[in-house]
């Protein structure tokens, strides 16, 4: 089975691969074949070039960016949560500490009844949770660090919200590959049910041979049926 239009780029970027050099080298070894022939493989091989070249590359863009600045935006997002986290833990208790023995609200005015609500919230959603904790502790009875709660919690939530903002940016940059990627792919599918088309044309009652210019992506399982052997036509376009 040819690879189709849904294979994920690098199931595709084999498929073209094995393509072009069959036709490659077919144009060069086939000696049972006449010279108009082999300058038929030469010249489907040179249509395949762009794709052959163009698929590994996105190939390597996307893993380059996912292993690199996709990795690290999520890594900073981690631990700006842990550092937020700390930030968190500790006003809550500077709080307590500061509003001991005084009346009127209590810490859990501005934390809650368990702190562990705030930090366990996601991390999209914590920066503005706590962001209306530090509004609520302007609600609490003075006490000696209370400005110094309020301004560390809020230069910890401005530093994650603006490492959640560089993922959400770099999000952005790899739906763009990825999409990038999908519009190679069916083009490349498209190549090959042309290139198969040529071949069969030119070689008719010759499948065996002709087939011998294709990565099969399928396989037999018991029963006969055809299976996708993981690197298939079947999944995401990109992976």
């Amino acid at each position: 089975m040819l690879a189709g239009p849904t294979s994920p780029i690098r199931v595709m970027s084999r498929a073209v691969a094995r393509t072009h050099n069959m036709l490659t080298i077919a144009s060069k070894v086939d000696i049972d074949r006449s010279p108009e022939d082999r300058e038929f493989f030469a010249a489907e091989a040179a249509k395949l070039v762009a794709l052959r070249q163009a698929l590994p590359a996105k190939q390597r863009e996307i893993e380059d960016f996912e292993l690199g600045l996709g990795d690290q935006n999520q890594a900073a997002v981690v631990l700006g949560d842990q550092v937020l986290d700390r930030g968190v833990r500790a006003g809550n208790t500077r709080t307590k500490l500061g509003l001991k023995g005084k009346s009127g609200l209590g810490a859990e005015h501005a934390f809650g009844n368990r702190v562990d609500d705030l930090t366990g919230a996601p991390h999209r959603n914590e920066p503005a949770l706590v962001r209306e904790a530090i509004t609520r502790i302007g609600d609490l009875p003075e006490f000696e660090d209370k400005a110094k709660v309020q301004s560390d919690l809020l230069a910890r939530v401005e530093l994650q919200e603006g490492l959640l903002k560089e993922r959400d940016q770099g999000d952005a940059v790899l739906s763009k590959l990825e999409s990038e990627a999908v519009k190679l792919v069916v083009e490349a599918a498209d190549k090959l049910v042309q290139t198969k088309a040529a071949l069969d044309g030119r070689f008719p009652r010759q499948r065996g041979y002709v087939a011998s210019f294709f990565l099969d992506v399928s396989r037999k399982r018991r029963g006969g049926h055809e299976e996708d052997d993981g690197e298939g036509s079947g999944g995401a376009p990109v992976g």
